[in-house]
């Protein structure tokens, strides 16, 4: 089904102002609070794409850090270039998410989000508890910045925030651009189905199975890029950055935001990053007021905030006598 053109157009002109951001906000608190908002986004992504597949992954933390301990263990130890480790970075966390899903994915619902925040803390322990390479409690400090030569224009990582603003903007847009061209393609299609119904996809003879896994190892990949870039820009990687509380907060962006649509997963988690500013006021609070807020949420919006124009449109219809002829998708 082709899109309305300002369906086309929107996300475009979003990204152009984004990449014009910079030039009129020189603010590096605004700046800094903006990179860490799209590498949460590059772990939501990752989120929802496991939610349509029917699990739900709070261990996005453990990957995340596996990256960002990838580069500073590679950097400081090794001395690799930063452009060599960053691929590396994702793959590592990638390979872990392989290892890890021939056991994980085998189990459904409920059990499988228990399974990921004992991953959550089995891995957060092992960063404090192995001296010998992850450095316990201390972490690594300080972790070398990159730095860029292109045809003779330098650009040093640590003289700005700016470089990292673009990087993680670079790569929040190319993460989109792939869940979204996967949601709108047939593998998508597939993921949904599997959500809605394993056993009879199982039954058509599609390996339930390996489409998980291939789902899982790609949120895992983005999420050790993000990781990656987080390393030099907060220049120190200690256990204490990457809690299962954490992984709750983006579950819960994905949730608030609507769990049905890569769409939703980004308003959610900007509603989320918008709330906590706030929360950090008082501390105290903090999870009466997440609490409540999913709670209201689940209640009136059950489809998030994303789907919130659509039920405002069938109240009305309703108080107006018009009955709606009911949508039917077509997911094979």
């Amino acid at each position: 089904m082709k899109l309305p053109r300002w369906q086309t157009y929107f996300p475009v002109l979003i990204v152009l102002l984004l990449c014009l951001l910079p030039i009129f906000m020189h603010s590096p608190r605004y700046l800094s609070l903006l990179d860490q908002l799209f590498l949460n986004l590059v772990l939501a992504i990752g989120v929802f794409s496991l939610w349509t597949v029917g699990l739900i992954n709070a261990a996005q933390p453990v990957f995340f850090g596996l990256g960002a301990y990838t580069v500073a263990i590679l950097v400081i130890r090794v001395h690799w270039p930063y452009w060599v480790i960053f691929p590396i970075a994702g793959i590592i966390a990638a390979a872990i998410a392989a290892v890890f899903g021939f056991l994980g994915l085998k189990m459904k619902g409920s059990y499988f989000l228990f399974l990921t925040i004992a991953l959550c803390e089995l891995f957060v322990w092992m960063f404090s508890s192995w001296n010998s390479l992850f450095r316990g409690q201390v972490g690594y400090f300080p972790v070398p910045q990159p730095v860029i030569n292109v045809f003779g224009y330098t650009v040093r990582f640590s003289e700005s925030l700016t470089p990292y603003y673009y990087l993680a903007l670079i790569l929040v847009v190319v993460t989109c651009l792939f869940y979204f061209r996967i949601h709108g393609s047939r593998i998508g299609r597939v993921w949904e189905s599997i959500g809605k119904n394993e056993s009879l996809l199982a039954n058509m003879g599609i390996s339930v199975f390996s489409q998980k896994q291939i789902c899982f190892i790609a949120s895992c990949f983005f999420a050790g890029l993000a990781g990656a870039i987080y390393a030099p820009y907060m220049t120190v990687v200690s256990p204490t950055q990457f809690s299962l509380w954490q992984g709750i907060w983006i579950v819960l962006g994905v949730l608030v935001g609507g769990a049905f649509s890569p769409v939703g997963a980004i308003i959610g988690t900007v509603f989320m990053a918008i709330l906590n500013l706030y929360l950090t006021r008082f501390t105290q609070l903090q999870p009466l007021i997440l609490g409540l807020t999913l709670f209201l949420v689940l209640l009136f919006m059950p489809s998030g905030l994303f789907g919130l124009p659509e039920r405002i449109k069938a109240k009305i219809k309703d108080s107006t006598g018009k009955v709606s002829e009911p949508e039917h998708k077509n997911i094979a």
